[in-house]
């Protein structure tokens, strides 16, 4: 079976430092996601598959389904998420509305679930559970931060790599690990994995183990 393609996702109108941080974070996610200009369908490239737009903004212009490409998926980001933000979303035809403070893993796994159509809360903030198809509370008293580390641990991260990955000093990591695995009753990071993917944390296929 062939690789699947990158999820090619773009970044409308907004403050230069959001549209930099949002790419910038895009290229250092991985194969699976990569940035593109919201317009490439003109300069002979395929469409983006997601839109990510400020609901204060509006919609672009010129957004909407092109030969051979049912339209990309409207994702709304802003800094405020009250209830009339998302009614106004879903009236612009946002599949999501994403708080622009949501740290770094949990707004990709946000990008990804709501893409692909998974059950998650419409609105995704800060304090929401990580978006990722799963609505249950979180299990055995987790932070939402523990959470995260969990669920990086499960696809194959490093500590140095989640430090990476959330913008975290190694030794905020190493913290947040110990008490995660203090809170689940294990003692190794391969029994943190199996904990994981009981509990479905393995949203993509584990890499090798380091550390």
């Amino acid at each position: 079976m062939g690789q699947r393609r990158p999820l090619r996702v773009a970044v409308a109108e907004d403050a230069p430092v959001v549209v930099a941080g949002v790419e910038a974070i895009l290229r250092a996610a991985g194969s699976d996601l990569t940035p593109v200009a919201i317009d490439s369908s003109r300069h002979g490239s395929p469409p983006p598959d997601v839109v990510l737009y400020d609901p204060h903004r509006g919609v672009p212009d010129g957004i909407g389904p092109v030969a051979g490409h049912p339209g990309p998926t409207l994702i709304a980001f802003s800094w405020t998420v009250s209830e009339d933000v998302a009614v106004r979303s879903r009236a612009q035809g946002a599949a999501g509305l994403l708080s622009k403070d949501l740290p770094v893993a949990r707004l990709l796994a946000s990008i990804r679930a709501i893409h692909a159509g998974d059950r998650i809360d419409y609105t995704v903030t800060v304090e929401g559970g990580p978006a990722t198809g799963r609505n249950a509370p979180r299990p055995d008293g987790l932070t939402a931060r523990e959470v995260e580390m969990l669920e990086l641990i499960t696809q194959g991260l490093s500590n140095e790599e989640i430090a990476r990955t959330l913008y975290l000093s190694i030794n905020s990591v190493k913290t947040y690990i110990r008490t995660a695995y203090r809170k689940i009753g294990v003692t190794r990071r391969p029994q943190a994995v199996l904990w994981g993917v009981h509990h479905g944390f393995a949203a993509d296929p584990p890499r090798p183990l380091s550390g």
